[in-house]
């Protein structure tokens, strides 16, 4: 058997779908990543939002099309669109073989294997194929989602929350260090709700510190914080521990009071513009990333005014914006209110999004001059360099730093002086001598 994954979504599908491929490499499996030499092509679909939803059906008709050329090709769809639209799309598209939810690993092996599994899948093997370059990887501490934002149909899809147990995660983190990774980026639906089913006291907090133990390991950051848990005791780990970056990715949604109790969130203005403070005085040089989702149900040009001057006024170092996707199963999708009219979510958007990438050029131009620790990625194709992340960029989200007449290891950590910045992207070189 010869297989193709494709991954679609956020990193903790990019996760399951490397625990796929291992346990399919366990039972005699060979991998490709040209989707013309295999006889096995999966795809793991998200199915967030309504363009996650489209690019998942579109790149599952684009490998239908190679079956219909190729009949004997065995085409596999796993994952939330085929969590949520399981009969639909075996009924739409006729040429899927398979399809598989959120959490049947047990039966994608079983099938593929034709019956004959020779090693079944163990939920406590820590072992993955990465995706990602061997120098990072993404740690998943949890499953599902229990806050029931308005907007959100994850906990219907994934169901509440679950954190794995501490042991199983330190585990896997230890495997992943010993194959040469240097950097764990920490993901859940709720990083900051980590351990509160299973009873723990500050389970991320003391996660971090069993995590940063792990001598291989250089940098953890982590990602996928929900406001109100973002507590002193929290940021007193950002702030001892070395090996935790500065970096709070913390989805803040919208600044409306109004919108913000429409969408079920439990923050307001204030609390968030108290809580950029807390971190910015508690966490020396903190970075924080922060969406926000323009056009919701009823959102008025004044609602937006207060989430643009917020923006305005905090000037967050990483932003992504989405336009409001109307989820037939979720809360919002029952609210009175209007659907704000698309060409107008979308001018929303492009104002959110000029606004950033001001600041951004801003901030950005701040660091010249400084020297920063750099995490070596790869090399950028169209400009013959090697790119690269400081503690303040995340991976495949953010802007990188470029590395122009400079060589060094994929993977290693280096200093590097930062001589220029583009909107997004940093400059650096090697630091004078």
């Amino acid at each position: 058997m010869k297989v193709f994954l494709k991954s679609l979504g956020c990193p903790k599908n990019q996760v399951d779908s490397e625990r796929i491929l291992w346990a399919l490499k366990r039972n005699n499996a060979t991998l490709t990543g040209d989707q013309r030499k295999a006889d096995t092509l999966i795809i793991n679909t998200c199915g967030f939002t309504e363009d996650a939803k489209q690019e998942s059906i579109d790149a599952i008709l684009a490998l239908a099309e190679i079956k219909k050329s190729r009949p004997e090709v065995k085409l596999c769809v796993a994952g939330c669109l085929s969590e949520r639209y399981r009969d639909d799309l075996m009924s739409q598209i006729p040429e899927i073989d398979h399809i598989y939810g959120v959490d049947e690993l047990d039966a994608i092996i079983k099938e593929l294997a034709g019956g004959q599994v020779s090693a079944p899948p163990d939920p406590d093997d820590p072992r993955r194929i990465l995706g990602s370059p061997s120098h990072f990887a993404y740690l998943k501490i949890s499953e599902g989602c229990s806050n029931n934002c308005s907007f959100c149909v994850i906990p219907l899809i994934r169901g509440p929350y679950k954190s794995r147990a501490p042991e199983q995660i330190i585990r896997e983190a230890r495997q992943l260090a010993s194959g040469g990774v240097k950097e764990l980026v920490v993901v859940a639906q709720d990083t900051t709700l980590y351990g509160a089913d299973i009873r723990l006291d500050n389970g991320l907090g003391a996660l971090l510190d069993q995590l940063s133990d792990i001598e291989e390991i250089e940098w953890i950051r982590v990602m996928y914080m929900y406001p109100p848990l973002v507590t002193d005791r929290l940021l007193e780990r950002f702030s001892r521990l070395e090996k935790v970056v500065p970096y709070f990715d913390i989805p803040f949604q919208h600044a409306s009071d109004r919108i913000l109790s429409a969408m079920n969130r439990q923050e307001t203005e204030r609390s968030i513009r108290n809580l950029v403070e807390k971190i910015r005085q508690s966490v020396p040089g903190a970075s924080i990333r922060t969406s926000f989702i323009v056009g919701f149900k009823g959102e008025t040009d004044k609602d937006f005014e207060t989430l643009l001057k917020m923006v305005e006024d905090i000037r967050f170092d990483h932003l992504g914006a989405f336009i409001y996707s109307p989820e037939e199963e979720s809360a919002a999708y029952r609210l009175s209110a209007s659907r704000t009219p698309v060409s107008k979510a979308r001018e929303r958007f492009d104002r959110l999004m000029t606004a950033q990438r001001e600041i951004s050029k801003r901030l950005l131009n701040e660091k010249k001059g400084s020297i920063m620790d750099v995490i070596v990625d790869g090399i950028d194709e169209e400009e013959a360099l090697l790119t690269g992340r400081t503690k303040h960029q995340a991976p495949e989200i953010d802007g990188t730093v470029i590395l122009d007449s400079l060589t060094a290891a994929i993977g290693s950590i280096i200093p590097v002086k930062i001589v220029g910045a583009t909107d997004y992207d940093l400059i650096g070189r090697t630091p004078d001598i």
